[in-house]
C-alpha cells in the first residue's frame, strides 16, 4: 500500500487512495498474513473490510486539497461528510498504535531535565565521576580532530611531492564502524 504524506488539523498524516487499498487486500502477500478465515479473493470481500475499518474507526474518509507549500510537500486533507468506501477516494489513518514507547521517552526526559537541574545537590563524588567523563569526552574529540588535521596535512604535501595523494586512516570519515574507521592505516589516491 503506498501511503503518501499529508496535513491533518496541523498534524502530519499518511494517507492512501481507495483502489491501492483494496487491491493491497487482494494480493497474494496479503493473503499469506491472515491466519483466521480464507484469504480475500473478491473485490467486494475488500470493499467490505475496508468498511469495518471505517466503521471501527481506523480509517476516515478524506477530501484532499493543496500543497502546503508547493510541489512535493503534504497535502491539507480534510473530513468528507460522507463515510463511504470508493474507489477514487482517498482515506487517513486514524490508529496511531500503542503510545506506550512515547510515554516512557517522555517520562525519561523529564527525569533527565530534573536531573541535571539538581546537579548542585548530587553528591561529591558523582559530581566528580562527570567531570572526569566529560574531560575524557574532550580529549577524545581532541584527539579526532588532531588526526583529521594531521591526515589533512600529509595529504596536502603528498599531492605536491607524489604523483599520488597519501591518506593517512582513508576511512576515517566512511560511513562505517568505529573499528572499521581506522582499520587500513594508510591509502594512496586512485591513479587517474
Amino acid at each position: 500500500l503506498k501511503a503518501r504524506q499529508g496535513v491533518f488539523n496541523g498534524k502530519r498524516v499518511e494517507y492512501f487512495k481507495g483502489k491501492s487499498a483494496i487491491n493491497a487486500l487482494l494480493k497474494e502477500n496479503f493473503g499469506k498474513l491472515v491466519t483466521k478465515g480464507p484469504p480475500l479473493t473478491e473485490r467486494e470481500q475488500a470493499h467490505a473490510v475496508m468498511n469495518d475499518l471505517g466503521r471501527h474507526g481506523f480509517i476516515l474518509h478524506v477530501d484532499r486539497g493543496d500543497s502546503i507549500s508547493g510541489k512535493g510537500s503534504p497535502k491539507v486533507l480534510q473530513p468528507n461528510a460522507v463515510q463511504e468506501i470508493k474507489e477514487d477516494s482517498y482515506y487517513m489513518w486514524i490508529w496511531e498504535g500503542s503510545q506506550l514507547k512515547l510515554y516512557v521517552g517522555a517520562a525519561c526526559l523529564v527525569a533527565t531535565i530534573l536531573a541535571a537541574v539538581l546537579f548542585p545537590l548530587w553528591p561529591d563524588s558523582l559530581r566528580m565521576g562527570v567531570w572526569y567523563l566529560s574531560v575524557g569526552v574532550l580529549g577524545l574529540l581532541g584527539v579526532f580532530f588532531g588526526i583529521a588535521a594531521v591526515r589533512l596535512v600529509l595529504y596536502v604535501i603528498s599531492i605536491i611531492i607524489l604523483p599520488r595523494g597519501f591518506w593517512l586512516f582513508p576511512n576515517l570519515f566512511a560511513d562505517c564502524g568505529v573499528i572499521e574507521s581506522f582499520a587500513p592505516f594508510y591509502g594512496w589516491d586512485e591513479p587517474k
